[in-house]
C-alpha cells in the first residue's frame, strides 16, 4: 500500500503565476507538500492548488468516463470516450496568442506549430489532362493557362463576360466516315471529301433517293429465290445424302424388315411415320408393343436413375401331350420367354420362366420394387 504523510505548518501559498509555480524559488515546494504519496519509484506532491509527480504524470478514466477541465466553475475542454479533444468554450491559444484573424495553423514538418497567413491567391488549375499528351501543371500562382487554335478553330475571348468562344472556322465538314469495315477489309477514308461507292453486285440492285437520303438494297433474282432447304443429311455409319438443287427433297421411310413371311409383316415396322401438312409437322411413333418381344428387353431404371434393359431370351423345355406329335411319341417342346440371372457365385446363369395370366393373353414377370412391394409387368407374346 502506498505511503501517505501529511505535513507542512509552513507551507507557502503558491503563486498564481504560471512561471512561477515549479521555478523552485517560491511558492509550491515539494518539501512543503500538504500530502505526499509514494509508490515503489515515484512520489506525488499535493496542495490546495497545486499537483507534482516526480515520475510519469497519467490523468485518466476507465469504464467509458471522460475527462473534464473546468475554470470558474465552467466547463472549457474534455476529452471524450472516444479520444476527441472537444473544446467547449470554442477558444484555442497558440503559445498564449489567437493569432490574427483569417490566420491558420501550419507545420514545420518538426511537430512546430505556428499562425500564418493564408495565401491571397490560389492556382487557379492544378493540372490539365489530356489523353496521350502530356498534362499540363501550374507552376505559380500566376501561371496562365493558354488556349490555342489549332487548324479550323477560333477562339474569342470576352472579359465583361469572362468568357470563351470556340468556333469550327473551316468552313468544311470533317470526315462523313473514317472507317467502315466490309468482309474483313477496312476501307478508310482519305479526306473530308472523299467518297463510299456502293457496288451492286449479282442478282442484286441498289437505288438511292436523295430527297430522303437512303439508299435501296434488293435482291432481283428471278423465279424462286429459296437456298436449298438442307445441305446434309447424315447417319452414323450410313453414306451422307447431299442435296443436289433447291427443289431436291429427303425422303423418310420406314421399311418391313420382315421379310420371311409377308402374311405376318402388318405392324411390324419399329416406326411409323405420318405427315400433317397443315402444320408443316412429321410424327415419329414408336411401335414396339409393350410385349417388348421385338425389342428382346425389359426396360429397367437402375439405382441410379439410369434407363437399362433386362434382356429376354426363348427358352425351349419338353411337355408331355396327348394330342399328336410330330416323329410320333407323346413329348412336345414348347418356347417361352426367359430371363437369364447371374447367380450370386459369379458363374451359373440361371432362367427365370413367366407364368401365364389366368386368360392365357400374356406372360407376367412379377418384381420387387424399392419399396419392397411386388411389381407385375404383362408380357404379351402375341407379335
Amino acid at each position: 500500500m502506498a505511503d501517505v504523510t501529511h505535513s507542512s505548518s509552513t507551507q507557502m501559498s503558491g503563486s498564481t503565476l504560471a512561471d512561477h509555480i515549479l521555478d523552485g524559488s517560491y511558492g509550491f515546494q515539494t518539501s512543503n507538500a500538504t500530502v505526499e504519496i509514494s509508490s515503489y519509484d515515484d512520489n506525488l506532491y499535493l496542495d490546495g492548488q497545486t499537483i507534482i509527480s516526480d515520475g510519469t504524470f497519467v490523468i485518466g478514466t476507465n469504464a467509458s468516463k471522460e475527462v473534464i477541465f473546468a475554470t470558474d466553475s465552467t466547463m472549457v475542454a474534455k476529452f471524450t470516450t472516444d479520444g476527441a479533444l472537444d473544446l467547449l468554450s470554442g477558444r484555442f491559444l497558440l503559445n498564449g496568442t489567437t493569432g490574427s484573424a483569417n490566420q491558420i495553423l501550419k507545420t514545420d514538418g518538426y511537430g512546430n506549430l505556428s499562425w500564418t497567413d493564408q495565401p491571397s491567391q490560389q492556382y487557379a488549375f492544378g493540372g490539365f489532362v489530356v489523353s496521350g499528351e502530356d498534362t499540363v501543371q501550374a507552376g505559380s500562382l500566376s501561371e496562365t493557362l493558354s488556349l490555342v487554335a489549332g487548324t479550323g478553330i477560333t477562339l474569342s475571348t470576352d472579359a465583361s463576360s469572362k468568357s470563351i468562344t470556340i468556333t469550327a472556322s473551316g468552313g468544311g465538314v470533317s470526315d462523313a466516315f473514317k472507317t467502315i469495315n466490309a468482309g474483313g477489309t477496312d476501307i478508310v477514308a482519305d479526306s473530308s471529301s472523299d467518297t463510299l461507292t456502293l457496288v451492286a453486285g449479282s442478282n442484286v440492285t441498289i437505288s438511292t433517293d436523295t430527297s430522303t437520303d437512303t439508299i435501296t438494297i434488293s435482291a432481283s433474282t428471278s423465279g424462286d429465290a429459296n437456298q436449298n432447304a438442307f445441305q446434309n443429311v447424315a447417319a452414323t455409319g450410313q453414306n451422307t445424302i447431299q442435296a443436289g438443287s433447291t427443289a431436291d427433297t429427303v425422303t423418310f421411310d420406314s421399311e418391313d424388315n420382315n421379310t420371311m413371311d409377308s402374311r405376318y409383316a402388318t405392324n411390324r415396322d419399329k416406326v411409323t411415320l405420318t405427315t400433317d401438312t397443315a402444320i408443316n409437322k412429321m410424327t415419329l411413333n414408336n411401335n414396339i408393343p409393350k410385349t417388348f418381344s421385338m425389342a428382346s428387353k425389359v426396360p429397367v431404371v437402375t439405382q441410379i436413375g439410369e434407363n437399362t434393359g433386362l434382356p429376354l431370351r426363348n427358352k425351349f423345355f419338353n411337355v408331355t401331350t396327348s394330342d399328336p406329335v410330330s416323329g410320333g411319341g407323346n413329348v412336345v417342346g414348347l418356347s417361352t420367354r426367359a430371363i437369364p440371372i447371374l447367380q450370386s457365385n459369379g458363374t451359373t446363369i440361371v432362367d427365370v420362366l413367366m407364368p401365364a395370366k389366368s386368360d392365357n393373353s400374356t406372360l407376367q414377370l412379377t418384381v420387387l420394387d424399392s419399396s419392397g412391394s411386388d411389381q407385375t409387368i404383362d408380357m404379351e407374346v402375341a407379335e
